[in-house]
């Protein structure tokens, strides 16, 4: 019996070493990071929830604004970002395989005739972005040196604010995921089927991670356990299962 009791107490003891809180930050991107309340709180979310707790840890989740989710992530106070591309953080980790597809379109009213084929197309005209968002070379460079034709919005709304500037013909358009924009607009009934995109994706790095402070000591171990889940959940069929809750489909 003490030999039973003593091996208990290993086996518990191991298992508290190794079971770490991992803490998760992002913007409301809805589907791929949403409520934390909700029952669906983001296929990305879900995605990591289901591979680390699988493998003995805790997950936490919260919302910030984007650019807060970075900074407060890169000094610590949270394990890693969900909903990143490769230039959103260039310092931090990112695993070998991609959670999540991303592309980027300009938004306008349906009545605009205009179309964007490069950014010349906007050269007189005002489309908003979201603060610290990543929307590919083409974009990113103007923004990042003021172009006078983009309109930098902040706060935990930033697009229900573009949407609603460009019904008011405060802005031309706007840049975003079109995923993300069809979800939101579910819950903006008097702006349905009123916008269009004009043109080409213009995001040139279409894939999104969860990435991972890079001084966090388990980083890399992090990086290589998501990855290897996800292999893990599209052989299962778990990752279709998981993307059917939010209408999606896998992007391979």
């Amino acid at each position: 019996m003490k030999m039973i009791y003593l091996l208990l107490l290993i086996t518990t003891y191991s298992t508290l070493t190794y079971a770490d809180e991992i803490s998760l930050a992002s913007d409301l991107w809805c589907p791929y990071a949403c409520d934390p309340k909700s029952s669906t709180p983001g296929f990305m979310v879900e995605i990591s929830k289901t591979i680390f707790e699988k493998a003995g840890h805790k997950v936490s989740y919260k919302l910030l604004n984007w650019a807060r989710a970075i900074a407060d992530t890169r000094k610590g106070k949270f394990t890693a970002i969900v909903g990143a591309s490769r230039s959103d953080a260039p310092d931090f980790l990112i695993p070998s395989i991609e959670i999540g597809h991303n592309s980027n379109y300009v938004w306008v009213l349906k009545n605009e005739a205009w179309e964007y084929k490069n950014i010349d197309s906007i050269k007189n005209k005002k489309i908003g972005v979201i603060n610290t968002y990543s929307y590919g070379k083409e974009i990113d460079g103007p923004v990042q040196s003021k172009n006078p034709a983009f309109m930098i919005v902040s706060g935990d709304d930033a697009l229900i604010k573009m949407i609603r500037m460009t019904k008011a013909k405060r802005l031309d358009g706007f840049i975003e995921n079109p995923n993300v924009l069809a979800y939101n607009l579910k819950n903006l009934p008097e702006f349905q089927d009123q916008f269009k995109n004009v043109g080409k994706d213009v995001c040139d790095d279409s894939q999104l991670f969860v990435a991972f402070n890079p001084n966090n000591p388990k980083a890399h171990i992090y990086s290589e356990l998501l990855a290897k889940g996800m292999v893990e959940l599209r052989k299962s069929g778990k990752l279709q299962e998981i993307l059917s809750k939010y209408g999606l489909k896998d992007w391979r």
